[in-house]
């Protein structure tokens, strides 16, 4: 293999952790702007959501036009906005100006994210293409590991807008390597006339109702009329969307992948596995501290276990299903992580801290050995005009999937705590509660784990089915 591979995807993973170091710097940095601006937590959790939002509804537009122009001047352009968003926010004199600026950041990192994977499928022979994946995924679960406590001695040590700072000059480093070791990659001829401007508007205004309805951020209340109303629009902005979309040369979701079974079974396979995976790292970190009663420091031990099975399992799964396919590590990841989830799901009333660190780590594992595969499988089902838009999906899928995660578990707690002839707040709940109060808690808890592990078993098969 050639040596040269591994400078060109040096710093595709760097810009990888640096984003991951903002988005963690930013999350625990976020009492410290509350106090500093004075603000409500409503109006403090549009730092992050305007992120979410805009990464959400503008992941396959800006996937459109990363096909349709230079690949490594799109990424460098990308990575450039998403720096600049970072280093002006350091400066902001208000949270608007501070929301404006995150919000701009936000979009550069969706370049970016797109761009990583297209760079490595174009410029990796085929029979690597496993190989860089896995480094990709490998790297993104070691900085997950590793830039929290890099963001939070930055924190200490200099403050929010210094720790900003010193982000955006990694970043310039970062632009300086890509300069440097990204080669260009083939132009290709794609008819520019052909942009479906329509379809990127339609789904604009799908992603961004999405992220509203599961998130309700202007607290109109789940049951309320406006949210059923929002509900309506958006399932008849699908289907207009769908059915402008058939009549498309170059869609911007191309309904017709869809007939390719790697395609089809690997996106049902990579949705319901994020929504599993995402229902455990919710719910687990709240049943440690609430009911066994761990400190913080312990709960990010256990979960360090996690992080490190998915690395372990990431840096040999890829480079592996290169020579013996896909199909058997997507398939065994999900039935360990699966087993792991249901597993858990026992541990409520006689728990086992050993027990359940070695099924977390199990559970990360399978999720190492499945990532990078799961990825390569539905890529190499497609030719390389839709490389920028499909890695733009796949990002899209993962977003969407851990965003149902989270809410579903949410809702399954919420139901448990607050429908029963005994209710609770999750804010009352703590390890030395009565045992009536605990049993609402662990019930939920057992039974979302089971729910999730059926999810998860779904995506075992759906990879089984993967060709």
């Amino acid at each position: 293999m050639d040596k040269k591979l591994f400078l060109i995807v040096f710093p595709v993973v760097f810009t990888a952790n640096i984003f991951l170091l903002d988005f963690n710097t930013t999350i625990i940095a976020m009492p410290a702007i509350i106090d500093e601006f004075d603000l409500s937590l409503k109006l403090a959790s549009w730092i992050i959501l305007s992120a979410s939002i805009v990464m959400t509804a503008l992941l396959m537009p800006i996937g459109r036009m990363a096909d349709l122009i230079s690949r490594k001047t799109f990424y460098i352009f990308s990575l450039i906005l998403a720096l600049i968003g970072i280093i002006f926010a350091s400066f902001a004199t208000n949270v608007y100006i501070l929301i404006l600026f995150k919000t701009i950041s936000a979009i550069g990192t969706t370049g970016t994210s797109i761009m990583m994977f297209v760079i490595v499928t174009v410029t990796f022979p085929k029979k690597y293409q496993g190989l860089g994946l896995s480094i990709i995924t490998t790297s993104v679960a070691l900085g997950m590991m590793i830039t929290p406590f890099i963001g939070g001695l930055m924190l200490d040590n200099y403050g929010w807008r210094y720790a900003y700072r010193i982000i955006g000059f990694l970043g310039i480093f970062t632009v300086l390597m890509t300069f440097l070791f990204v080669p260009k990659m083939e132009k290709l001829e794609v008819d520019r006339h052909s942009l479906d401007l329509i379809g990127m508007v339609y789904f604009i205004f799908i992603m961004t109702l999405f992220v509203f309805i599961i998130n309700d951020p202007i607290s109109f209340g789940f049951f309320s009329i406006l949210h059923f109303l929002m509900i309506i629009v958006f399932l008849a902005l699908i289907f207009l969307f769908y059915k402008h979309e058939k009549k498309q040369t170059q869609p911007i979701l191309n309904f017709y992948n869809y007939k390719k079974p790697s395609y089809l079974w690997g996106s049902i396979s990579r949705m319901t596995g994020f929504v599993g995976f995402s229902v455990l790292m919710f719910l687990n970190p709240i049943f440690l501290q609430k009911i066994i009663g761990l400190s913080e420091t312990s709960v990010g031990t256990i979960l360090l276990y996690s992080g490190i099975g998915t690395v372990i399992a990431s840096s040999i799964s890829g480079r592996l299903s290169d020579k013996f396919g896909h199909k058997i590590f997507t398939v065994t990841g999900m039935i360990f992580s699966a087993s792991a989830n249901l597993s858990l799901s026992f541990l409520a009333n006689n728990f086992n801290l050993n027990i359940f660190t070695i099924l977390m780590f199990i559970n990360g594992f399978g999720i190492g050995m499945w990532m990078a595969p799961n990825m390569s499988a539905v890529l190499s089902s497609i030719n390389k005009d839709q490389y920028g838009s499909v890695s733009a999906y796949l990002n899209l899928i993962r977003n969407v999937g851990t965003t149902i995660g989270q809410s579903f578990a949410a809702t399954i707690l919420v139901i448990f705590l607050t429908t029963g002839p005994i209710t609770a707040q999750l804010s009352e709940i703590n390890s030395n509660s009565s045992d009536e109060i605990l049993s609402l808690f662990i019930n939920g808890w057992r039974t979302t784990l089971i729910i999730s592990s059926i999810i998860v078993f779904i995506s075992s098969f759906a990879s089984f089915k993967t060709k």
